[in-house]
């Protein structure tokens, strides 16, 4: 009986369970608004490219810190306690004795402790911390190229959406024109003024106007969940976004002056600078270890001998010995090749150094043209969209009053529309540009200090 009520009462909480899990499932996810800072700070919140940027500074910073032992003494202790049994020859035979044997066994207990220091290696040491420093300084410049790839590309995103957004509201003012045509046409069509076609073609084109909201509004979803996950949020919860403040985006697009800035303020550039200083440290230990090593050494023992069967002798003996040395390989052709190799190192840094400066402010001075000339596009489609706005008032007056066929009415409509999206185009590669120009400048990231 106990187990049919223990059954019962489990079928009746797994009853109660699923409607409350397939509720939570169907509930949707909370919305979150952002606004244009704050998604470029959940951009750079540790995401993978960045903490894998960083795991490699530190890295780089305990090899410097394994070159820096190369200044330290080395010490070691060692001890080796042991017991012998002996079965050998003590006193030799003679005429009128035979030879008397030792047999025994005898505990022994030593210990031992060197110390080596390098006094001086002529630089060795010091080019093996060089390198390790500006290998760290390089690594923290490409954490912070990883840093700004992932605000530039959170700033593509969220200015996508926003002109997702602007591309739904014109296609929104279009459906509504073609809606106000179409109860034109109609009542023309009541009243015998005109044939059922204008009817029939106001539709369609309505239609067609509707077909292009459906894609907008879809385009906007795909494009919102790319900035969440641009963001590191969970893609399935919608994120809105906010119109960016008033002269966020505006910036001197001299290309001069952003060319100037790239190469100061981009961590490409710094790194590969960086990146030549270590390979000229590099070149500097190849050299040095040419060169003689002057070491201090002391080596101290101590022993403990009992002996535990037989004859012998025990007691305690210690031992202490020091000195200098030289060493100096007069002669190693690997030596004068690890040269040779770093030597070749040093001239590739310098190559791509200048191949990164070229880099950086090509890029700068793209940006900086792409963003005169998105600038100079929105002015022009803003003076085109008035006039199309303008011309399709009037036609739709004409029309209204029977003074113009309605394909007048649907070129001024069509016109204005392609006009509108033609502004929200310009407003797009014009934020965009200055965004990559802020980018190419290294001073997207400030926008988050």
């Amino acid at each position: 009986m106990n187990r049919r009520i223990r059954l019962a009462s489990s079928a009746l909480a797994l009853a109660l369970l699923v409607p409350s899990l397939a509720l939570a499932q169907e509930r949707p996810a909370e919305e979150r608004t952002v606004s244009f800072v704050e998604a470029l700070r959940l951009a750079i919140r540790q995401p993978p490219a960045v903490r894998a940027a960083l795991a490699r500074v530190a890295t780089a910073s305990a090899q410097i810190e394994q070159a820096r032992a190369g200044w330290l003494p080395t010490i070691g202790v060692s001890s080796t306690p042991s017991i012998s049994f002996s079965d050998r020859p003590f006193l030799p035979a003679t005429a009128t004795s035979p030879a008397q044997r030792v047999q025994g066994s005898s505990l022994n207990i030593d210990a031992s402790a060197s110390v080596r220091w390098n006094l001086y290696d002529f630089g060795r040491t010091a080019a093996s911390v060089r390198s390790a420093e500006r290998s760290r300084d390089a690594l923290r410049e490409d954490a912070r190229t990883a840093t700004l790839q992932a605000l530039s590309t959170a700033a593509t995103q969220y200015l996508t959406v926003l002109a997702d957004l602007e591309a739904i509201e014109t296609t929104r003012v279009t459906v509504t024109q073609r809606e106000a045509r179409l109860r034109i046409a109609q009542g023309r069509v009541e009243v015998g003024a005109t044939g059922p076609n204008d009817a029939v073609r106001a539709q369609v084109d309505l239609d067609s106007a509707r077909l292009d909201l459906a894609i907008a509004e879809a385009r906007v979803a795909s494009d919102r969940a790319a900035l969440t996950a641009a963001l590191g949020l969970d893609p399935i919860a919608p994120v809105q976004v906010t119109r960016l403040p008033e002269d966020i985006l505006a910036l001197d697009d001299d290309p001069a002056t952003a060319a100037a800035e790239a190469v100061r303020a981009r961590p490409e550039f710094a790194a590969a600078r960086l990146r030549v200083a270590q390979a000229e440290a590099q070149l500097d230990l190849a050299r040095a270890n040419r060169r003689p090593a002057i070491t201090a050494s002391a080596n101290g023992s101590i022993g403990y001998n009992e002996v535990l069967a037989g004859r012998g002798l025990g007691g305690i003996s210690e031992n202490i010995s020091g000195g200098l040395g030289l060493s100096w390989q007069l002669f190693d052709a690997s030596l004068s090749a690890a040269v040779q190799v770093a030597d070749t190192s040093v001239a590739t840094a310098r190559e791509n150094l200048l191949a990164q400066s070229l880099s950086v402010r090509t890029a700068a001075v793209q940006a900086a043209v792409s963003s005169r000339s998105a600038r100079a596009q929105v002015e022009q489609s803003e003076r085109l969209a008035a006039g199309t706005a303008a011309n399709l008032e009037l036609a739709t007056g004409r029309y209204q009053g029977g003074a113009a066929p309605l394909l007048e009415v649907v070129d001024a409509q069509a016109a204005d529309a392609s006009a509108r999206i033609a502004v929200v185009r310009a407003r797009l590669n014009l934020a965009l540009s200055r965004a990559q120009l802020l980018a190419a400048t290294g001073r997207l990231e400030r926008l988050v200090d």
